[in-house]
């Protein structure tokens, strides 16, 4: 991996489903309903109500850091550079996945159905021993890399395959 790189290519995605926001939001706006009530007010919050502490730890995990997380940190980073396809997706990953252009055996541009294939978006692997990084959508790039095949959620496939045609072509000489 040679320093300072030149980055052919940049996508660089956020969660955009509607469903997706309204349930982090709903869930923080519960946890702050709770949190009001028990903590702040007194009137126990549920049915079978925990203590206190439980319901501040709740709040502050699902109230206040769950949806920056999803909401505020969460994408998916995608570089093509002279070396290879760097794939980073925040806040999992600290440093990028790297897929060297002289590991990788093929790559074509696809659409593809990412709860059938996958079970969703995300980091995820399937019973065929693929594995993906999507954050949303249903188009991507698949590669061949050491005997593995790995899906890369894209909202431009055809463009980053473009790209990686031109740059791969370019390391080979």
């Amino acid at each position: 991996m040679k320093l300072n790189q030149e980055i052919h290519y940049k996508e660089v995605q956020r969660p955009n489903q509607v469903w997706i926001w309204a349930i982090v939001i709903g869930i923080a706006i519960l946890m702050w309903i709770g949190f009001f009530r028990q903590v702040v007010m007194g009137i126990p919050f549920g049915s079978q109500p925990g203590s206190d502490m439980e319901v501040i730890m709740l709040w502050i995990i699902f109230g206040i850091a769950f949806p920056i997380v999803m909401l505020g940190w969460l994408r998916l980073i995608t570089e093509v550079r002279d070396d290879g396809v760097y794939v980073r997706f925040v806040p999992f990953h600290l440093t990028p996945r790297v897929f060297f252009y002289k590991n990788i055996t093929r790559y074509e541009s696809l659409n593809y159905r990412p709860l059938r294939r996958f079970g969703g978006w995300g980091i995820r692997w399937n019973f065929s021993g693929e594995k993906t990084y999507s954050i949303s959508g249903k188009h991507g790039v698949l590669l061949e890399v050491n005997g593995e095949r790995v899906l890369i959620g894209s909202r431009a496939p055809e463009r980053l395959v473009e790209v990686m045609d031109r740059v791969s072509r370019n390391d080979n000489k």
